[in-house]
Order: structure tokens, then sequence, then C-alpha cells
């Protein structure tokens, strides 16, 4: 059970309050004890000024806050900034620590890119009774945007897909993946993009799990599916290779702690027992 509950509405008291801090995208990492959420009292004797402040939910009980810093402020002793990215590459988070911290960088993404109205170009204010901004001018409310996507490991007997893509810098073989078009079944979707990547067909599609992908606001929804034919011809734009791995041998993988790498272990328990 994840103890991260997103939510608009802070309590009236904020004593036992957590605060997540960000310089741009980097968050505020203890050096020397795992991370989670700063207690207020640590919060309060940083030394940092915010710049902005959302209430965002309840971590483990207690009311929980994403705080902005200027991108350049030093951190306080003991502490470092760091990276989402290289803390989910190092494992050092945990299920309701990353859903805290995904919804930090969702909400500041989002409230940063709805400062002024896409229609009419005036400002926007805050709603007074639900997470987004308003233009009074066109009576439009502007919500945070999440963007499904499908992400999908094919298994062929003792043998699973994975594939190197292009726009990543790292030498991490990983399930397909890709986004859900406008008028598109989750299943057309899987299907579509199986095809497009590399050129297969599958079958007996089986649904995993899910995990928010805050890169910038996506939902990433999990499948297990089935090899039923073609061969592996690559799209030469979003993948440089695309093969078939034995459970036994596997390429460098994706972090367990990511949806890709839950998939794979999945299926690598699953063969070895």
């Amino acid at each position: 059970m994840d103890s991260f509950t997103p939510g608009f509405q802070p309590p009236e008291s904020a004593e036992d309050a957590r605060y997540i801090v960000l310089a741009g995208d980097q968050l505020l990492v203890g050096d020397q004890i795992p991370w989670e959420p700063l207690e207020k009292s640590t919060w309060r004797f940083a030394d940092l000024v915010p710049e902005e402040q959302h209430y965002l939910g309840l971590y483990r009980g207690a009311p929980c806050y994403g705080v902005k810093v200027a991108a350049d402020a030093a951190p306080p002793p003991g502490c470092h900034w760091q990276s989402l990215r290289s803390l989910i590459a190092s494992s050092a988070l945990g299920a309701s620590e990353f859903s805290a911290v995904s919804c930090a960088l969702q909400v500041f993404n989002w409230d940063r890119g709805h400062q002024y109205c896409g229609q009419c170009g005036s400002p926007t204010v805050a709603h007074s009774g639900e997470r987004a901004r308003v233009c009074e001018q066109c009576a439009i409310n502007y919500y945070p945007r999440i963007s499904p996507c499908v992400i999908m490991l094919i298994t062929r007997g003792d043998e699973c897909l994975l594939a190197r893509h292009a726009q990543y810098r790292s030498n991490f073989y990983s399930a397909l993946a890709g986004f859900i078009e406008p008028g598109e079944s989750v299943e057309n979707a899987l299907h579509r993009e199986v095809a497009e990547e590399v050129s297969l067909r599958v079958k007996n599609l089986s649904y995993f799990g899910s995990q928010p992908w805050p890169f910038p606001g996506q939902l990433m929804l999990g499948f297990h599916a089935e090899y039923d034919s073609g061969e592996i011809a690559i799209d030469d734009m979003e993948i440089e290779d695309a093969r078939w791995w034995s459970y036994r041998d596997l390429p460098m993988v994706p972090p367990a702690g990511t949806l890709s790498g839950m998939l794979i272990r999945h299926f690598v328990d699953s063969r070895s027992g």
C-alpha cells in the first residue's frame, strides 16, 4: 500500500508537516540517510528561501508540501542536490517516496506552464477549491495534464524482447513503450507501438501495473504480451537495436524501481522459480 496520498486541501495543523525541496529539477537529499521528505524542524533550519510552495497530500499521514527554491541555492550542511533520475538509477527511493516526488515535480511543471491562458493569453489565477488554474476571461480551468503511455514486455518462451532506445544516452535495454494517441484504446496503442517499433504481432495481453513518470507528466500502463508472429525489423528512428534475450542472460536493464524493471524482474522470476 502506497503511503503517499495526493490531495489539494491542506489540513489546518501542519506541525508534523514534511517538505520536498527542489532547486530547478534537483532534489535536496541528505548525505547519510535514505531519502524522504524533510521534517519541519529540518526544513526550518535549512536556511533556504522558498520561492513557491504547493500542498501535495499526505505522506505517511503527515501533510506534505513541495517547495521551490532558487536554482543556484547552496544546499545546507549534510545535504546535496541530486536529480530524480539518478536517485531512481541508484534504487534510493521507495514507492511512497517516488510517488511524493513525482507529484511535486508534476505540480510545479503544470503550475509553471499554465500561468497564462492558452486561448486568450490572459494571466490565470489559482482555483480556490481544486488543483486548477483559471482564466477568468474565458472561464476555462487548466488542470495538471497527464499523458497515458503503454509499456510492454513481449515474451517468447524463455526469451523476452528488449530494445535500446535512440533518445537515451545509456546502454540500457528496456521494454517497448509509447504514447496513447487520441481516440485510441490502451490495447490498440500497444499493438500499434509494437508493430511500428519492431514489426511484430503480439497476443494474450496481460495488465501488470502502472507508475507515474514525471518526465514531465506520463502515466505508464504496464503489460506483458506474448509473441504471435513476425520477424524483428526496427524503425531506425526511436529504436537503435532490439533482440530476443534469454532470462538467464540479460543485458543491462532499467533499475528495479522503474515499471520496465519491474516487468523484466517479474518475467525472470516466473521463469527461474
